[in-house]
C-alpha cells in the first residue's frame, strides 16, 4: 500500500509541477500582448561589426500583439522625406526608393515558444512581398520592462546581419 501511495504522491507532485510550468509559460506569453514602441534597432554583421541600420540612428516603430494571436509591425527611419506631391502613386523613382528603403511594415499571426524563447511572426502581408507567407522567427527576452527581439541572420543591403530591436510597452489612447 505504501508503494501505491508513494506513486500517487509522486504523480500528484509531477502534475502540480507541470501545471506550474504551464502557468509560468502562459504568464510569459501574456507579456507580449499590447503595443510596443521601438527604442533602438542595432544591426551587426556576421563578424560582429556594427552595420548601418535601415531605420537610422533614431528609429521609430510600433509593434502590436493582441490576445487572439494577431500582430502588426511598423518600423521607420525618423524624419522620412515627403514626396514633392502628396500622391503615393506619383512619386519619382528616387522618392519611391527612399520611402521603401526607410520603412518596413507587415502583419499576421504570432506564436510564442516559451521554452526556446522564440516568437514567430507568420506573415500574412508585408511591404516586402518576399515575406508574405513566411515565418519570421525572433529570439526574445524581457528585461527592465522592455521586449528585446533578436533576428536570425537577415540579408539587408547585400550583407548578412543580425538585428537587435528594443521595444518599450506603451498605452494607446490613454493618458501619457
Amino acid at each position: 500500500m505504501s508503494g501505491l501511495a508513494s506513486r500517487g504522491r509522486w504523480a500528484a507532485w509531477l502534475a502540480a509541477m507541470l501545471l506550474c510550468m504551464d502557468a509560468q509559460a502562459m504568464m510569459e506569453a501574456d507579456k507580449f500582448v499590447g503595443a510596443w514602441r521601438l527604442i533602438s534597432a542595432e544591426f551587426r554583421a556576421e563578424d560582429g561589426t556594427l552595420a548601418e541600420s535601415p531605420y537610422g540612428a533614431e528609429p521609430e516603430g510600433l509593434l502590436i500583439y493582441d490576445a487572439q494571436g494577431s500582430m502588426s509591425a511598423q518600423l521607420a527611419q525618423k524624419g522620412r522625406k515627403p514626396f514633392a506631391i502628396a500622391d503615393r502613386m506619383a512619386g519619382t523613382d528616387d522618392e519611391v526608393r527612399a520611402a521603401f528603403q526607410s520603412y518596413q511594415a507587415y502583419y499576421g499571426r504570432y506564436t510564442v515558444d516559451e521554452r526556446a524563447h522564440v516568437v514567430t511572426h507568420t506573415v500574412v502581408q508585408s511591404l516586402l512581398p518576399n515575406w508574405v507567407g513566411t515565418e519570421q522567427r525572433r529570439f526574445y527576452k524581457f528585461k527592465d520592462g522592455r521586449l528585446i527581439l533578436r533576428t536570425p541572420p537577415l540579408l539587408i543591403g547585400g550583407r548578412r546581419v543580425v538585428g537587435e530591436l528594443v521595444w518599450e510597452k506603451v498605452r494607446l489612447g490613454g493618458p501619457r
